[in-house]
């Protein structure tokens, strides 16, 4: 048998295997998808970069690893285009056993590049949600999401690149197992990144353009939410579905945008300065109304504590005289109540 003639699986009637077809419109849209999204991606950490050069003068520590995520996806849509030449994208009848070898060789990378990357960029968000609360109950509830991330992702790789490589024969159903669970755990680490500083958000006095604004970061971290769940029917009927090469495929453009999207929120969530500095218009960020509410809440006052003249206590020195001095105190009264400790309005709104 010639494993270069043979296709994956049988053909439907009257259809003739193409192995060498050009790209099908899954496989385009695919890098349209991938270029539209790291495109804004790009734009957003360019953004990014120049506020932290020119106006915070300091590269924060979740923009690195915001710069690190971007670079592995970067990565993933390099393992998917390589994959795209072994039959990535195609009908399964359209690709030949010996590409089939060949893309079970390169299969390893481009799995474990997306079972990094989502966690990478949860931890750039989890950087800035630690600092937008002193309280130790949220700062350890953050810590303990960092966690189960580093362990579920840690594990999954370590299953993935050891007894379920696709390297192995007979591993199929046990990488199917693992996209599985990732998707689920994903989503579910999702959530709890994006529900976490509600709370904090919500007890804070915020502007309606102030609220409009964190609700459309919010909108885009649903987003990244929506096509994790988008991929989980493709990834639960994998296993029984025999068009495989197809099917990972439709997997992979949700992969795509699910990674592009959360570098975008990750950057978008730190650019207060830039848009206060360079779009002060919009009003976003303003804290006039707390601003008002605080000056109302502090009075200064003076009052006279006494008079001390030169002299004899019984002198009566001429009116008009100079020796005749009163002392003033001045204090300021400010209302405790109406303080804001400033952390999440720095770093948020």
């Amino acid at each position: 048998m010639d494993l270069a003639t043979t296709p994956g699986m049988a053909p439907p009637d009257g259809h003739i295997p193409q192995f060498d077809a050009p790209y099908n419109m899954l496989q385009v849209g695919t890098v349209i998808a991938f270029g539209v999204t790291y495109f804004v991606a790009t734009v957003f950490l360019f953004l990014r970069y120049f506020q932290s050069l020119k106006l915070v003068q300091k590269v924060e520590i979740d923009l690195v690893i915001v710069s690190l995520s971007y670079g592995v996806a970067l990565f993933y849509f390099v393992t998917l285009v390589n994959l795209m030449g072994y039959g990535w994208g195609k009908h399964l009848w359209d690709v030949s056993l010996a590409d089939l070898m060949e893309f079970n060789k390169i299969l390893l990378p481009n799995t474990l590049a997306y079972l990094i990357c989502p966690s990478i960029t949860k931890m750039g968000m989890l950087a800035v949600l630690y600092r937008i609360n002193p309280s130790i109950i949220y700062r350890s509830i953050v810590v303990a999401i960092a966690v189960a991330i580093i362990a579920y992702t840690a594990a999954l790789c370590s299953i993935t690149g050891g007894p379920c490589s696709p390297l192995k024969e007979g591993t199929l159903n046990c990488l199917q197992g693992v996209a599985l669970s990732h998707a689920v755990l994903n989503i579910a680490s999702d959530f709890a990144v994006l529900a976490v500083p509600i709370p904090t958000i919500y007890s804070l006095k915020l502007t309606l353009k102030q609220k409009i604004s964190l609700g459309c970061l919010l909108g885009v971290g649903s987003g990244v939410i929506i096509c994790s769940i988008a991929r989980l029917p493709y990834v639960v009927i994998l296993p029984n579905e025999p068009d495989a090469t197809y099917y990972q495929a439709i997997l992979g453009v949700w992969s795509i945008v699910e990674v592009n999207l959360g570098v975008i929120c990750a950057c978008a969530m730190r650019l207060k300065p830039l848009i206060k500095t360079y779009l002060p218009q919009l009003g976003i960020f303003s804290s006039r109304s707390r601003s008002t509410n605080n000056n109302k809440n502090k009075s200064q006052h003076s009052y006279q504590l006494h008079s001390i003249q030169k002299g004899s206590a019984h002198a009566h020195p001429a009116a008009g005289s100079s020796d005749n001095h009163q002392v003033y105190r001045s204090y300021k009264i400010d209302d405790a109540e109406g303080t804001d400790n400033g952390s999440t309005d720095k770093i948020l709104t």
